[in-house]
């Protein structure tokens, strides 16, 4: 009488190595899902990051050409006052705006220091 039993419970025991077996199988189902998920939502972050990197390159080459753009009015006004060949009143316009092309030149290198740390 002692065999029957041995086999229900041999039976018993590979029921449940089963189970756990399709346990593990649909765990590493779902694992790899979530991979391919993940994977795909890294893919998509990547080209995100790829698109404000040439964002934020672009910016940053309007802002040196906007520096240099800058520089040469500047450079422009100070020969003219240097020269003398503009009247008095000329003379303080020109002072003027060489002071704001020198602020404005100062804020764009600030902006670009702040974009290329």
């Amino acid at each position: 009488m002692n065999l029957p039993m041995e086999l229900v419970e041999r039976d018993l025991y590979l029921y449940e190595i089963e189970d756990q077996i399709k346990l593990r199988r649909n765990l590493i189902l779902e694992k790899n899902k979530a991979l391919i998920k993940k994977k795909r939502v890294n893919h998509f972050l990547e080209e995100v990051k790829n698109d404000y990197q040439k964002y934020q390159d672009y910016i940053i080459r309007e802002k040196k050409q906007q520096y240099e753009s800058m520089k040469l009015l500047q450079s422009y006004l100070e020969d003219l006052i240097q020269t003398n060949k503009i009247t008095n009143m000329e003379f303080k316009n020109a002072k003027h705006e060489q002071k704001q092309i020198l602020e404005e030149m100062e804020k764009i290198k600030m902006e670009l220091d702040h974009l290329t740390k």
